[in-house]
């Protein structure tokens, strides 16, 4: 019965640590006590120490001999690491779905290119990030494979907001070609090239020529 009830707590735990880590809130190189989490979420440590534990193999922790856990730095290296496992699995992704995407599916993902596109027009590079995460994850949704897609999620949670946070032109303007991207992306979708759709989102839009940008 205590099985039952520790595995809920650990994903909870896991869950809201990892949303902090990806908004910013918890910054790199900081710390992450077992029993400052276990106070301040009030619930025991072991839940905690196991969602930790998570966190370190999925890549937001790293363990520190003596002293826990700390937020781990997202470098170029780093980015390079999850785009060259992204582009293929997401590119599978696009590949499988693409039989199963409804008019529903095209036209809110239309939506969203409108959506991210005033986004950036107004610089809530934020709004962008969530929004271009509902992008990738309507299709993500029909690919028909529960392992490929915990795969995506936990990769493409690694491209935290912090990503977009910056507001200059170029950030701006790699978006605006990002957004581009999805907007032809869309198009191979509604042909039911899924061959193509493959290629696409590997080889460009998760192209390695963009992992700079996506360090922080």
């Amino acid at each position: 019965m205590a099985g039952h009830v520790l595995a809920p707590l650990k994903q909870r735990v896991y869950q809201e640590l990892r949303a902090q880590i990806e908004r910013g809130e918890l910054a790199q190189g900081e710390k992450v006590g077992e029993l400052a989490v276990s106070e301040a979420m009030g619930v025991s440590r072991t839940p905690v120490r196991e969602a930790l534990i998570q966190l370190e193999a999925d890549g937001y922790l790293e363990g520190v001999p003596r002293r826990g856990f700390r937020v781990r730095s997202f470098d170029e290296q780093s980015a390079r690491e999850v785009f060259e496992m992204l582009g293929p699995l997401d590119g599978r992704a696009a590949l499988l779905a693409a039989p199963h995407m409804t008019e529903d599916d095209l036209a809110n993902m239309d939506f969203l290119c409108e959506s991210m596109e005033l986004a950036i027009a107004g610089g809530l590079t934020e709004r962008y990030y969530n929004l271009q995460r509902e992008f990738h994850q309507r299709y993500i949704d029909r690919c028909g494979n529960a392992r490929l897609q915990r795969a995506l999620s936990e990769l493409m949670g690694q491209l935290s907001s912090r990503s977009y946070a910056r507001d200059d032109a170029q950030a701006l303007d790699n978006m605006r070609a990002a957004n581009e991207e999805h907007r032809h992306m869309l198009g191979l979708f509604r042909a039911g090239d899924g061959a193509a759709l493959q290629d696409y989102v590997r080889d460009v839009h998760w192209s390695l020529e963009n992992v700079r940008f996506a360090a922080w």
